[in-house]
Formats: structure tokens, sequence, C-alpha cells
């Protein structure tokens, strides 16, 4: 039986196919290469079109960095975050209607920056949801109150689910802000681990710029700028 080791991972980034991010395929994998990760997911909001071209680009090169396709999708009541889907899910179904299009896909589900009440948290609504819920984004490196990761983690740890950290990054700059080192035995075993609760979360907060920056590129894409 392989030895356990630890694997480092981030399960929130955005491509160029978010309306907010300007990053490449190319950028991420650079970025990602660069700082040593083992495994990725780029969750594109309300579309896997930027996974399913990271993921083909990272093959295509032979790197080492698995590249996980998955979605950031809103609901009616917050954001999700679906990963393994091959399918798109459309946004605003209700909550647990969007839950079970992810699980139906045999997708893992994870929870992001739900108490955040500055952007698209699920809030108090992640009750609703429990029996779907694979793990939560205890820490976001771009949530801007300390409180609003702390409400995440007591959460998790109160209700014993599993604990992930996302750096959510739309720029190059934020790529390693945050991340999961996760123990397991070999890179098919990550998400199996994640459930048993082999985590460790590490990471820092952004802060106010990368969320100007993605005002920015928001306003240039709409506007052709």
């Amino acid at each position: 039986m392989p030895k356990e080791k630890w694997f480092k991972a981030d399960f929130h980034i955005h491509s160029h196919f978010s309306p907010d991010s300007d990053m490449t395929p190319e950028d991420i994998l650079k970025a990602v290469k660069r700082l040593k990760f083992d495994i990725i997911a780029v969750t594109d909001h309300n579309t896997i079109k930027g996974g399913i071209e990271t993921k083909k680009l990272a093959e295509n090169e032979g790197m080492d960095v698995k590249v996980v396709v998955g979605s950031e999708i809103k609901t009616k009541d917050g954001e999700v975050i679906g990963l393994n889907i091959k399918k798109e899910i459309p946004k605003n179904l209700s909550l647990i209607e969007t839950c079970k299009r992810i699980k139906k896909q045999d997708g893992f589900l994870i929870i992001p920056h739900p108490f955040d009440k500055m952007r698209k948290g699920v809030g108090d609504h992640v009750y609703e949801i429990m029996k779907y819920i694979d793990a939560v984004e205890v820490f976001n490196a771009r949530t801007l109150f300390t409180k609003f990761n702390r409400d995440a983690y007591e959460f998790a740890y109160n209700n014993n689910l599993p604990s992930v950290a996302g750096s959510d990054s739309h720029f190059s700059f934020e790529i390693g802000s945050a991340y999961t080192l996760i123990k397991a035995r070999n890179i098919d075993d990550i998400f199996a681990s994640i459930k048993r609760g082999f985590t460790k979360i590490k990471g820092r907060k952004t802060g106010l710029l990368p969320h100007l920056k993605t005002f920015t590129t928001r306003f240039g894409k709409r506007f052709n700028f």
C-alpha cells in the first residue's frame, strides 16, 4: 500500500470564462506549476468551459498537476461549487435543485464563503442542504472580514463537516494565497481523504485590491474596453 503524503490543492480558481477574471488556462497553469500545486479546480461562474480547457491543456502538455473541472454556480439562495461535473448546470435554480444536479453527476459539493454577507454566500440556507455537502470552504482569501471565515470554520467544526480553503483567484497574483493540504495515498484518493477530514488549511487574506480589479475587469468586458 502506498505511503500517505500531503498534496497541495486549490479548488476555487476562475479563468477568463468568468466575466470578472482575465486569466487564461496558460496563466493558471504557469502559476500553479511555479507554486508546486498537485491538484487544482477551475470553477468559473456558471460554466465548466474554463475547467475543460485548462484540464485539456495540462494533459496535452504532460504536466504533473491534476486539473478538476468545476463551476461556481449561482442559485436563488447563494453560490455553491460543483467539482467533477461533466454537464453545465444552469444558474438561478433553487439551492436544493442545484445540489441535486451536482450529485446526479456524482459531483463533489463545496460550499464557498457560506457566511460572507458581502458576497453570494448561502448563509443560513446551508442548513437546508446538509445532506448534500461534501466540504465547506472555511477560509476564502477574498473574504474581507475575518468573522465571515471564522463563522464558516465554526459551522464546519460544529457539524463535523470536512474543511477546505480556496484562493478564489480571478487574477494570477492571487493564486497561492490560500490552499488546502490533503493527506492521501495518491492523487486519486484526494476526495475520499477530504471526506475523512484529512486536511490542513493554509492562507492569507488578499484584501481589497482583487475586488477593485474584479470590478474594472467586469466593466471592461461588458463595454469592450
